[in-house]
């Protein structure tokens, strides 16, 4: 089952928080049909929307689309988040999710490969209260993902971030998925640094530690060097959610105009939509194209 868990640690001079995003990304992995290449691709992307929502949302309802465009052949990815209370809900896409690359010379999955290093990330925060929208654009570091969020975190929101994402595949989908985010606050010294860098040089992959079915307990105090963190809150939630639905599918219709809609009649008779997100199928009959018009 997928947990999230936040601590703080040094005396809340550092935050983290610590996700297992292995059902989720499970989940995502089959509704797109991915290979191994892709689901790790995608798993990394919807861990972090996944931890964005509850660090980065405030509001129920506020929304942010993380949208990654690289040189690679996996092409555009898109990932949804809101918030509901204490639940992150996302829904993520890929515009080649069949791309299966061979192994880098080190056994791990090619995810930089699949992306590609040149290109941008870009974050839109919307926010339904003030009806205003935010946008950080960076370029792409690596591709791999993690490196490419701690770019924009460090660069769009001035937040010193160490961020790690791991996905594990083997023939029967998902061993192992999650993540974790460390922020220093303000009044964090030299000293806590140092001792959280020195814990991070020594410890294994986020992928290792999930892997070994450590708890995130122990991969918080794993990865910051603080046997004495305080846990924050242990009932977030990260779950994937569409939305979508027929009537909106039917105004994407209308909105084409009369004689598009004549020409899909004419030609086809019906209409079959496939939301991006979720592969749900929606079947338009001729007779409500018709009332459509």
């Amino acid at each position: 089952m997928d947990k999230v868990e936040k601590y703080l640690a040094y005396d809340g001079k550092a935050s983290i928080i610590c996700v297992n995003t292995k059902d989720l990304i499970e989940e995502i992995r089959k509704i797109h049909d991915l290979t191994p290449t892709t689901t790790a691709t995608m798993g990394r992307v919807a861990t972090v929307c996944g931890i964005m929502g509850l660090t980065s949302i405030k509001e129920n309802d506020d929304s942010i689309t993380v949208q990654i465009k690289g040189n690679g052949p996996c092409g555009l990815i898109v990932g949804v988040i809101k918030r509901q209370d204490n639940i992150s809900k996302i829904k993520t896409y890929m515009e080649n999710p069949l791309v299966e690359l061979p192994l880098k010379s080190n056994g791990k999955i090619d995810v930089g490969g699949a992306v590609g290093n040149v290109g941008y990330l870009n974050v839109i925060k919307q926010s339904n209260i003030t009806d205003s929208e935010y946008n950080g654009l960076v370029p792409l570091v690596s591709g791999e993902i993690a490196e490419d969020f701690t770019e924009y975190f460090a660069t769009s929101e001035q937040k010193p971030t160490v961020l790690a994402l791991g996905v594990l595949v083997n023939k029967n989908g998902v061993q192992s998925a999650g993540g974790y985010m460390i922020n220093l606050m303000p009044d964090a010294t030299e000293n806590e640094i140092s001792k959280i860098e020195e814990a991070l040089s020594k410890s294994p992959s986020i992928s290792e530690l999930l892997a070994e079915n450590k708890t995130l307990e122990e991969i918080a105090m794993i990865v910051t060097g603080d046997e004495n963190i305080k846990l924050l809150e242990d009932d977030l939630q990260i779950k994937f959610e569409c939305e979508c639905n027929k009537e909106k599918f039917a105004e994407g219709l209308v909105s084409i105009g009369k004689e598009d809609l004549n020409k899909i009649i004419e030609e086809d008779g019906q209409a079959e939509i496939v939301c991006q997100f979720c592969n749900k199928k929606y079947n338009f009959s001729k007779y409500e194209l018709e009332n459509l018009i």
